[in-house]
């Protein structure tokens, strides 16, 4: 379900179809990347960065050796780069502002084109201005299936469903500000002279190494833009797939199946997922297979990381999964909210249980 308000206008283009040359198929993608108002619960819109006008962002979903094509269009004013988290590939791919490439500005595209490798589950999300650009939605999915099918843990598994949880948080009021604050300073600076936007007695400028920042500080009075501190967020709602609970996605199940869950943590602070009811394997970390995998039922997930779970409940019944550091169980403060979601175990009989689970906002 799209929960979205639109403020500059609205993009049409997702994936396009999959080509092939020779023996390599070539998935192409366009992200269009725009600011407006993501709806992440039916009376709280967020001033977000949105790609394709959504959060998270497109799936990039192949197999290992495929090409991948991303066509990136900012249509906003502040700068941007895609990195693609975890992956292996030629250096100028790589999306680090000012290490593998210069930002796309506004207005501006850049094409990335890189080899699908290694396989596992790992997301991509914008390199500039990280900590508020990734807060800000800017992340999506990147499954890569393995193309040695004896590697396929889903076969290993005889997995039934294969689902992606992606984990974010957010402070919706440091983050209005913030980009309020960086839309307003990036039109002055295109309305500036040249030599105002790298001004050489303080904000920002860029430098060839070290010791010319230390010279420029040491003797020509340089004043760094980090002696003005900046807000900090107060992380108060956390997501999965764009949405707290009571929006978060259920999973439905039966007895003898096999689910696995992909969890990427996309956000800035780590999540101990626990699950009623059951234990599950810990198969992969950061999109790697275990070779001896871990049996849990409480889980964490720290910033930047990816588990892969397969869960195989034998308890039919409706079963919670929250973050048990309470913190990320919360909307605004306020239990239940935040990261959690419903299993649902059918019995051989489909029935999964006597009570229907109802929705309380507080408590």
């Amino acid at each position: 379900m799209r929960r979205l308000i639109p403020i500059l206008f609205i993009c049409f283009c997702l994936a396009i179809p999959s080509v092939s040359t020779g023996a390599q198929k070539v998935h192409k993608y366009t992200f269009n990347i725009t600011i407006g108002k993501w709806k992440i619960l039916p009376d709280v819109a967020v001033k977000s960065l949105m790609i394709n006008n959504q959060i998270p962002g497109p799936k990039i979903e192949v197999t290992e050796g495929d090409i991948v094509e991303v066509k990136v269009i900012n249509n906003t004013p502040l700068p941007h780069t895609i990195h693609w988290h975890g992956l292996e590939l030629a250096n100028n791919q790589d999306g680090v502002p000012y290490v593998t490439q210069d930002p796309i500005k506004k207005g501006e595209s850049f094409t990335y084109r890189f080899v699908a490798y290694p396989a596992g589950t790992r997301f991509w999300h914008c390199h500039w201005s990280t900590l508020l650009h990734i807060s800000g939605g800017m992340y999506g999915p990147l499954i890569i299936h393995p193309k040695d099918s004896s590697k396929d843990l889903n076969k290993k598994y005889n997995v039934s469903q294969d689902r992606t949880f992606v984990i974010d948080s957010i402070d919706p009021e440091w983050q209005e500000k913030m980009l309020t604050m960086m839309e307003k300073m990036h039109a002055m600076e295109e309305k500036a002279d040249a030599k105002m936007k790298m001004h050489k007695m303080s904000g920002e400028r860029l430098f060839s190494s070290p010791e010319e920042f230390v010279n420029a500080v040491e003797k020509e009075g340089y004043k760094s833009p980090y002696l003005e501190p900046l807000p900090k967020p107060t992380y108060k709602y956390h997501l999965i797939n764009g949405h707290p609970y009571p929006l978060t996605p259920s999973i439905k199940t039966k007895v003898g199946e096999t689910v696995r869950l992909r969890l990427i943590n996309a956000g800035n602070i780590p999540h101990y997922l626990h699950f009623h009811g059951m234990q599950f394997l810990v198969v992969a970390v950061d999109g790697n297979t275990l070779v001896n995998p871990i049996e849990l039922n409480t889980v964490p997930i720290f910033p930047g990381q990816t588990k892969d779970l397969t869960l195989q409940p034998k308890i039919p019944g409706w079963w919670a999964v929250h973050d048990h550091a309470e913190w990320g169980s919360t909307n605004n403060g306020h239990f239940p909210g935040g990261t959690m979601f419903l299993i649902g175990v059918a019995d051989k009989k489909g029935k999964i249980a006597d009570y229907t689970p109802k929705i309380t906002l507080t408590q």
